[in-house]
């Protein structure tokens, strides 16, 4: 990069939000996380026109909600093969900052524009009676790959509320299904519905500008000079919004900040 243009922009969660990774029955969508219906038809969009970057950290503020042990007696395997796992609902790095988190552009790209998927498959796979990766992003029409790596029976249950639900079993290790979603919408859960406690989250975009803050809480997006609005989304502490200007050959930086709201 030619230059670093440093926004600094910091955000803390002031409202409280309902934690959705407990096994419970109900999900609630943010609004804009993508917009369905059809991909455009109009130029392909060329990737060598992100030209620009946003990059920050997903921060967080004060002390972090103890993750429970989960009860996994009711299946031998995974009482043996995911002894000592907790829930991953918030998870924060040694340098306080949050993982599992969606960061992506709600405004300001080329809507007229055609996003191709990308050819590599998503993969969401089932290892140690739980799903990995925990939260992830990915395109409409893009292939997803459900693999089971447990020697036991898993179950992929997904509840989107536009695209079609998918709900498939797998009872033998190594077996995989692979399939997709053909309408851009917002985080939902994925579960399995022979171990309650098994639960993923995705959205599905009409463009390729996501990611998320992974195992450092830190993300990067490589998008064409503009204005954008971005938007940062946490299954427990719910949705945040900044906004950047980059120019070509410049990365601006773009930082959340969620804290756990008072009882």
């Amino acid at each position: 990069m030619n230059s670093k243009r440093a926004l600094g922009l910091a955000f803390a969660l002031t409202l409280a939000a309902a934690g959705c990774g407990g096994g419970g029955d109900e999900f609630s969508l943010p609004d804009g996380a993508g917009s369905g219906g059809a991909a455009p038809t109009g130029p392909a969009y060329d990737p060598a026109t992100a030209t620009a970057g946003i990059s920050g950290s997903i921060l967080f503020e004060g002390d972090a909600p103890e993750m429970s042990l989960i009860q996994m007696s009711a299946d031998p395997y995974c009482l043996d093969a995911g002894a000592g796992t907790r829930t991953e609902e918030v998870l924060v790095t040694d340098d306080g900052k949050l993982r599992n988190t969606m960061i992506f552009i709600r405004s300001g790209h080329d809507t007229g524009l055609f996003y191709a998927p990308p050819a590599e498959p998503v993969v969401l796979d089932q290892q140690g009676c739980r799903y990995i990766p925990h939260v992830f992003t990915m395109m409409m029409n893009q292939d997803i790959t459900f693999r089971n790596s447990d020697d036991t029976l898993h179950n992929i249950h997904a509840f989107p509320m536009e695209n079609m639900q998918i709900n498939v079993g797998q009872a033998v290790q190594g077996m995989e299904n692979t399939d997709s979603f053909t309408i851009a919408e917002g985080p939902f859960a994925i579960r399995c519905d022979v171990h309650r406690w098994m639960n993923s989250f995705t959205a599905v975009f009409d463009h390729p500008f996501h990611t998320t803050s992974g195992d450092t809480g830190d993300y990067t997006i490589s998008v064409p000079p503009g204005t954008y609005e971005v938007v940062a989304w946490h299954e427990r502490y719910g949705e945040m919004t900044g906004s950047v200007t980059v120019a070509a050959g410049e990365t601006a930086e773009l930082s959340f900040t969620y804290s756990e709201p008072a009882a």
